[in-house]
Formats: C-alpha cells, structure tokens, sequence
C-alpha cells in the first residue's frame, strides 16, 4: 500500500507528463487486447475435442492437370477401406456438410430450412458433441435425426423430442433420437440436424452413391488409437485409389485435424500478421511510455542521489522504480481491460465475430498476458533503474543538464522505432484497403449488382419454367435465368475431358455448369466466340476461355471435345468468369443447358428498379403460391461475393483499427517529449529570444530532432513493409503492384501529424515572456 501511495504521489508531481505516458500505453494496450481476443479466438478453433490429438483428415487431391487441384473432401469409399485395412485406426466418419443448402424440415404446424448435413453416426465417438438428450439411436437405421439444443427448441418447446418424427424435405420421416448441446461458433464442422450418410442413396436415388471411388465429396474424419501412428498411416494411404482405380489422378492425403482451421484453411496468415502488429503497438506504447518515464526520472535524480546519500542501495532503488513502474502498469492494464471489454460487442460487430472477453480466463491466454505484462514492466523500467542508479551520489546531486544531453540520442532512437511502427501499420492498412478495393471492382466477367436469386426446392424445382413465366411478368423484374449453381459455388467437375491433340497423361479438371438461354442477359455474361444457346434443349457445349486457352486451338466453333463417353461440339468460347474463388485463376469450365433434376437449382433474377423491397416482396408471393409449403430462401449475388472477399475485407477493418490507435500512440509520445524538452530548454529559449532569434527559428530547432526521426523511421519502413505486403499479395492470383506514391502518401500522412503536433507545442515554448523563461527554477 505505501509503494501505491509513493506512485501516486510521483505521478501528482508530474501530471501531464504522467498522464501522456499512461495513456499513449493505455491506447496500445487496448489495441493489444483487441489483437489477443481475436488470436486467441482463431487458434480456438475446434480446439474442443476431447480426443483432437488423435483425430485425422483426408481428402483428395488431383495432379492430372498443369496445377494441383486439392479438394476439402474425397471418395465416400475411402473411410470403410481404410478403417478395415489399417489397425491403427479407431474408426472413421463420411460427413457431408450442408454445403449451404437448407432443407425443410417440419413437425405440427412448425416447418423451417435447416442446416441438415450427413455423416456416419461414429462422428459422435470422435468428436465432442454431447448429447443433453437421447444419444445416437439403433445402429444401421437411416430414418433418424440428431438435432441441435436450439433446433430443438424452435420445433419442440420444453417438450422431450426424443422419439418424436419430424418430415425431413416433404417426404422422409425422420425419429428424433439425440439433441445434442448447440455447436460452439469455433467449430469448422456446423449442422443444425445430423442424419445417417445411409439415407444419402435413397434421397439422390442411387444406390451406389457413398460407395464408389470418385466423388471428393465426403469429408472424411479418422480417430486414432494412438497419435503416434499418424505418420505411418498419412504415408500409407496416398494411393489408396489407385489400388481400385489405377488410371486415377486422384491422390490422398491426411492431415491432423487440429491443423485443419490454422493451416489447411490458411487462417495463420492472418494470425502472424496480427501477432507482428501487435507486437509492433505494443512496442510503440512501451517506448513511448519509457520516453516519458525516463524524461520523469531524469528530474527525480536528485532524490535518487539524497537516498544514496542516507544509505539506499542500488538494488533497493532498482526494486523502488520496479515497483514504481509495476503498479502503473498493472493499473493501465486493469484500464485497458475494462476498456476492451466494454467495446468487444462493436469490435464484434465490425468483424463479424462472437469473441467471449472471458476466453482469456484460460491458463495459456493467462500465460500469454502476464509475458506481455512483465516484458513490458522490464523494459519500461530497464532505463531509469539501471543507467540512472548508477551514478554516484555525488554526480547524482549535480545539475542534470548532462543528464538530458547524454539522453537525446536514446530518446530520438525511441521516437524513430514509434514512427516505423505507424508507418508501416499506416502502409499496410492502405495496401490491404486497395487490394480488397481491387477485387470488389475488379472485372469478374459478369454483373453482381441489382441480381437476386431463389433457391429451387420442392414444387418451384419441379414447376420451375412457370416460375420463370411467373417472375417474368414482376415489372420490377427484367429476365431471369435457371442455374444448376450459383457461380459463387459451382461444386460439380471432372478430368474426364479428351480433345484432339491432347496428350494422354493430361488430365485437367473440369468445372461443370448447367444453364438455360437467359444466361448471358441475365447475369451479364460475355461471348468471345460463336453463339450461345438459343433454347434449353439445343445440343453442345460452350467452354471458357481458361478451357480453351488449355486446348491451345486458333479457333474453336464447330470443333468436338469428348467426354464421359459423349462427343459435345462446341458452340462457342465464354468470357472468363470469377467462379468459387479470388485467390486463384480461373479455372477450365464447360457449360451445358439444363436437364436433369439436379440441374435446376437455382433461379437468378435481374431487377430493374431500386425498390427491392417491392420485388422482393412479389417475387415471393409468386413463389408461395406454386409452392405454400416451403420457406422461399432468397439472397443476393453482391452479397454471396461479398463472402468471397470477406476475410480481406474483415483484415483492411482490423489493420485500421489497429493502425489508428498506434497513431494515437505516436501523437501522445510526441506531445510528451516536446513537452519535456521545451521545458528542458526554457533558460535556452529565453536567452535565445532576447538575443534576437526570430521565433520561427526556435521553432524549426525544436522541429528538427522529429523530421530526422521521421525521416530515418521512413527510410527504415518503407522496406519492412514493402517486403512484409509483398509477400502478403502472392496469396492472389489477381492483386495491385506496390507503387511507391503509396509508401510516400502514408510518410505523408504521418510526419504531418507529427509536425503538426510539434510545432503546436513548440509555438507555445517559443512565445513565452523571456523574463519568465530566464525566471525559471
């Protein structure tokens, strides 16, 4: 309690100085904090499972083309197989995710679209699902369901739905047996409803379906007996295929599923980059805190040189300003705490998380913050208690001009790593804000805005043409087009492909995509050659430029491609469009008309007005007349690319944030020490002003110690960050070039905030009354 009384004490005596340094690490702390919440939240990530060191994933992978094609999942064949032949394996899960469509469930009066996915029910052995209710039902039954907590609710109330039968899309019945708690939002496997991958052959009507070896489809999960025969299967399974199927390109392979999210998906990009970000803030508060700090203890050499004199030792002094500078911190980062947890719900909703600030409450996020805490204590106190305890009482009692001297080369260095800091957080945050910028612009080879769609389910699949006669008639409504897809997610494809002059070992992979006629006006597509279809049952095909581009032909029209044991001839070449992702070329598509059941899946419908809401609002009740019994699920085509640039988007909103508060930073840090050296400098500037300096000139003497910070923090970052967000843009095949003026404008920016600060409290120093400055001390 004394030494709390002795900080506070200190602090009263320099209260502008104290208040700067505290809130400039009070400003870095909170951005770390942010930075901590969200890391700790990515590399949570199915972190939940019990048995997660033994679990395992394969999926497939085909290497008949110019690039390797890796697929989330593989043939629904491979898990049985490999559970059999492998005595290390524990037991093994198909699962098929919802891949985004919902199915219609219903019980009583209540019908909703729900994320049902399929798996084997040995899914609940390996993961950590807990059933609150039931558990997973009579072994080889396929007419029942396992529901989630809040599914349960919205069909059943406080009612038990154990045993009770829900219509699973308007035809199967379906035995609730298990609810299970609600899956956590860090969790890559998601369903609201989980039914047996058995029922999968009844509900496509094949009975071969989840046992053949193609079809990369299936998820599939393996439990372990032992995680140290991870190895050996992993290399073991890659030709598993072959063995079936010796002329197939498809591969597999396995991964721990623990690194699944982190580093099968890519998302330690991101983190990396977050931990260097936060690494950098809070360097840039430390420092800045130790300026001020150190400019704090510079006045207090006197006392550090009379308690020498009464007997204190050097240790004793050093555990003084340890503790000294150990409270302040703990109470910034109480602050700072409270701070970013009363704004975690906006940070939330900027990113589109659902981050728990008790997620910290863990003994490794715990860990984490009191590293960061002592490393902070150590280097914030590191100056003051070891080069200012050093001298001897006698020196220490002196004047401590020499002191300040002996100090600026120090403080400029603090001040150049505080300006490299913000630079290259201000750099990158223009960067990733033009490259995000760049592919929401960027020409995607069809239009995206005023385009909606409606999922086709039940009687608008099986009546879809007078719902297109239907819409079409909306006068908001300026055509529209039947998909098999969406392009956002075209999921069907093949290496089935052969064309004259092919060679033999060639086998690239085939996205496929069934249209109708209205394609092209609808959604804006172009043609580059030939025509395309004129109605829906003409013969042939059409093929996108990267198709034709890998065919290598002058010209293609009238020429024949063979696939699956049928000639196609085409018709013409389409522009390339952006389809599944950004991150990669686009890849060889050829398009078919509609025709089988499957294939019409989707209706896309250009508007022509800008009250969505009206056309919306009849479009549906078109919709709910051919078909009353199930909810229309609708959306936008701006929106589903919006998702494709969504992690891009959600990093340029985090760099900003972060990038705005190491400027705060910077600015508070600056303030501080000018500060501290106009008032060092009173007697100078008093005397130089009675000699007749003009005031600007002692202005520009105080100015010039930040520009040639400035300038070498510039010089320093613009590299770092040119390297740093090079790297970064290799992660797309379409991106910006770094162009210099970027690097200059965010210089810019900075050094004219700084200036900007300087001069203000400069001016002040300089206009002072002389007499009183030469009155001064």
């Amino acid at each position: 309690m004394k030494d709390i009384l002795l900080t506070f004490r200190r602090l009263k005596k320099n209260k502008t100085a104290s208040l700067l340094g505290i809130s400039g690490l009070i400003a870095g702390l909170i951005c770390v904090l942010f930075i901590f919440f969200w890391t700790v939240d990515e590399i949570s990530y199915d972190r939940f499972h019990e048995k997660l060191d033994r679990i395992f994933v394969v999926h497939a992978y085909l290497e008949g083309g110019k690039e390797k094609v890796t697929f989330d999942g593989c043939p629904p064949a491979v898990g049985p197989a490999i559970e059999s032949e492998y005595p290390e394996i524990e037991t093994t899960s198909r699962y098929r995710p919802p891949w985004g469509v919902k199915y219609l469930i219903k019980y009583d009066d209540k019908k909703y679209l729900e994320d049902v996915a399929f798996a084997d029910y040995s899914l609940f052995d390996i993961m950590s699902f807990p059933f609150v209710r039931g558990g997973k039902g009579e072994e080889g039954l396929d007419n029942k369901i396992v529901i989630t907590q809040t599914t349960a609710r919205k069909f059943f109330g406080e009612e038990d739905p154990i045993g009770k039968v829900v219509k699973f899309d308007k035809t199967y019945n379906m035995t609730v047996v298990g609810v299970i708690e609600d899956i956590p939002h860090n969790s890559s496997v998601r369903f609201t409803g989980l039914i047996p991958i058995g029922h999968i052959p009844t509900l496509y009507n094949s009975q071969n379906y989840i046992n053949t070896w193609y079809n990369n489809s299936f998820i599939t999960f393996g439990l372990l007996t032992r995680p140290e025969s991870f190895d050996k299967v992993a290399s073991a399974i890659t030709n598993r295929i072959q063995e079936e199927m010796p002329e197939s390109t498809n591969y597999l392979r396995a991964y721990k599923f623990k690194d699944g999210y982190l580093y099968e998906d890519n998302h330690i990009r991101n983190v990396r980059i977050f931990a260097l970000i936060a690494l950098m803030v809070l360097l840039a508060a430390t420092l800045n805190f130790i300026n001020l700090n150190t400019a704090r203890s510079i006045r207090q050499i006197k006392e550090t040189g009379l308690r020498k004199t009464l007997g204190a030792s050097r240790r004793s002094l050093i555990r003084l300003i340890y503790s000294d500078i150990a409270i302040i911190c703990f109470a910034s980062y109480l602050v700072a705490f409270l701070v970013a947890a009363a704004l975690l719900p906006v940070f939330n909703n900027m990113i589109g998380k659902q981050i728990d600030p008790l997620v910290i409450f863990s003994w490794q996020p715990l860990l984490a913050l009191v590293i960061i805490y002592v490393l902070t204590v150590f280097l914030a106190g590191s100056y003051p208690s070891f080069y200012l305890t050093s001298f001897s009482p006698v020196r220490s009692m002196k004047s401590d001009i020499n002191l300040a001297k002996n100090k600026g080369t120090f403080r400029n260095a603090l001040v150049t790593v505080i300006f490299i800091v913000s630079l290259m957080l201000l750099t990158s945050t223009l960067i990733i804000s033009r490259q995000t910028g760049f592919l929401q612009k960027m020409d995607i080879g069809f239009q995206k805005e005023h385009l909606m769609y409606v999922y086709l389910d039940g009687k608008l699949k099986d009546h879809f043409k007078t719902f297109k006669e239907e819409v079409n008639r909306i006068a908001d409504v300026e055509s529209s087009t039947v998909l098999s897809y969406l392009p956002f997610s075209i999921g069907n494809n093949g290496e089935g492909w052969n064309w004259e002059g092919k060679a033999p070992d060639f086998k690239p992979l085939v996205t496929d995509w069934n249209v109708d006629e209205d394609m092209l006006k609808t959604i804006g597509a172009e043609m580059v050659e030939g025509s395309f279809f004129r109605t829906t049952d003409q013969e042939g095909v059409i093929i996108n430029q990267a198709f034709a581009r890998i065919i290598g032909w002058d010209s293609f029209v009238g020429k024949s491609l063979e696939a699956y044991g049928n000639s196609y001839r085409i018709l013409g070449v389409l522009k390339d469009i952006h389809f599944n992702s950004l991150a990669k070329e686009v890849q060889p598509m050829a398009i078919h008309t509609i025709g089988g059941h499957w294939t019409t899946n989707y209706m896309a419908i250009k508007l022509n007005t800008n009250n969505i809401q009206s056309a919306i609002s009849r479009i549906r009740e078109v919709a709910q007349k051919i078909e009353p019994d199930i909810p229309v699920s609708y959306g936008f085509f701006d929106e589903e690319f919006g998702k494709m640039v969504a992690s891009e988007r959600n990093l340029r909103v985090l760099v900003a944030i972060f990038s705005g508060f190491s400027i705060v930073v910077l600015v508070l840090g600056l303030l501080g020490v000018i500060m501290f050296m106009a008032e060092q400098k009173t007697k100078e500037i008093g005397i130089r002003k009675c000699i007749g300096e003009p005031v600007e000139s002692i202005v520009g003497r105080l100015i010039r110690p930040f520009l040639v910070s400035g300038l070498v923090g510039f010089s320093v970052a613009v590299p770092l960050s040119w390297w740093f967000m090079n790297r970064w843009l290799q992660n797309f095949a379409f991106r910006i070039d770094l162009n210099i003026w970027i690097f200059l404008i965010a210089g810019g920016l900075i050094l004219m905030m700084a200036v900007m600060t300087v001069i203000v409290q400069s001016w002040r120093a300089a206009t002072r009354n002389p007499v009183e400055a030469l009155r001064y001390e």
